[in-house]
């Protein structure tokens, strides 16, 4: 892919100051992101795998990534690892203010397939989030 290799070739002297955060990881989350967007599950599930194992320097992104992996686990059946990425992604987003974090997690509830949210270990899954502040903002929490 371009943008691995363009990655690959750059210098830490390089970039500007403002990307100079963007590593292999970072690109992980971005081809995760447009290959869930793109509805392939299986692709995002692969290419950003890796993401969801930040090393804690940036927890909004370690968020952002193990959201998205969450759900494309569950779109792809796998309920039960979908289930412990996305409760590790709201633990994450315990300490995090952020309306951007919110909207992920209502983005979340809306793009999981209607024959996965209706599953019983989803269902136990949702029943759990509800304890989490941030599923409790986005009002799926009564």
């Amino acid at each position: 892919m371009e943008a691995e290799r363009k990655l690959s070739q750059r210098t830490p002297d390089s970039d500007p100051p403002y990307i100079a955060y963007f590593d292999e990881v970072e690109l992980a989350v971005e081809i995760g992101h447009c290959f869930r967007d793109l509805g392939r599950s299986a692709e995002a599930a692969e290419r950003g795998a890796g993401s969801i194992f930040g090393d804690g320097l940036n927890n909004r992104s370690d968020f952002f990534a193990t959201m998205v992996q969450a759900e494309v686990y569950i779109n792809q059946g796998e309920i039960g690892s979908g289930r412990e990425i996305a409760k590790t992604a709201l633990q994450l987003g315990e300490g995090l203010k952020s309306a951007r974090c919110v909207q992920y997690v209502r983005e979340f509830c809306e793009r999981v397939s209607p024959t996965m949210r209706g599953a019983e270990e989803f269902r136990t899954f949702a029943e759990e989030a509800r304890t989490f502040r941030l599923w409790q903002q986005c009002g799926l929490a009564p």
